[in-house]
């Protein structure tokens, strides 16, 4: 027994109906492409640049007001007029305290792996630049003192180190992500930044706009 042929089968239930899709079908599919090109677009982004906390690794050009290159750099207080700024020993550090001495700002957090692999740069380079008068300031954001402590002795830190517990110095010097540079000259004024990792070779350019060099 052969099948019914097409023709007939026509004949015996008609054509097919043609069916037109529903608006909201429409929209609904429209939506579910947006979605996964939206996903596709994301996945492919780093985390940190989502979170706005990846840094970048060129002059960091954002800053403005006071705390931009060729202002004088903030004073370490917080909003209320209040010390910002503490020592590990938990005495309160202030600009004064490097008066007539260019000074190096560097934020950073023990967590920050680029913050890591830098630090030992910046020991050579201090001890390098010392008799020079050059002073580093490396302003840890957002951790406990104790962890702080254990990392800055466990790496032979001998750089001057300051706890910003509530991120306002950071804010006040207009820092973008860890690590950031603020480069100061004897005068107190803004000559440089950068907003990332240094090399050793990058380190000594950024050093000449406060050293003379």
């Amino acid at each position: 027994m052969q099948d019914p042929s097409p023709n007939l089968l026509e004949q015996q239930t008609g054509p097919a109906p043609h069916r037109r899709m529903r608006p909201s079908r429409i929209a609904a599919a429209w939506a579910v492409g947006v979605i996964v090109i939206l996903g596709i677009y994301l996945s492919m982004q780093p985390v940190g640049s989502l979170l706005g906390s990846e840094p970048s690794s060129r002059p960091d050009a954002s800053a403005s007001g006071q705390a931009g290159t060729g202002g004088p750099a903030p004073n370490f207080v917080t909003a209320d007029g209040s010390d910002g700024l503490l020592g590990l020993d938990g005495r309160p550090i202030r600009l004064a305290d490097f008066a007539g001495r260019p000074v190096w700002i560097v934020f950073w957090a023990t967590w920050c792996i680029p913050c890591q692999e830098e630090a030992s740069h910046i020991e050579a380079a201090y001890r390098a630049h010392e008799p020079d008068g050059l002073a580093v300031l490396a302003i840890d954001v957002q951790e406990p003192t104790t962890s702080v402590r254990k990392y800055v002795d466990a790496h032979g830190l001998s750089y001057a180190i300051g706890l910003d517990p509530t991120a306002a110095i950071m804010a006040s010097y207009a820092a973008r992500g860890l690590p950031s540079h603020v480069f100061v000259d004897r005068d107190g004024v803004i000559r440089d930044r950068y907003a990332g990792q240094l090399t050793a070779e990058t380190m000594e350019q950024h050093l000449r706009a406060i050293l003379g060099r």
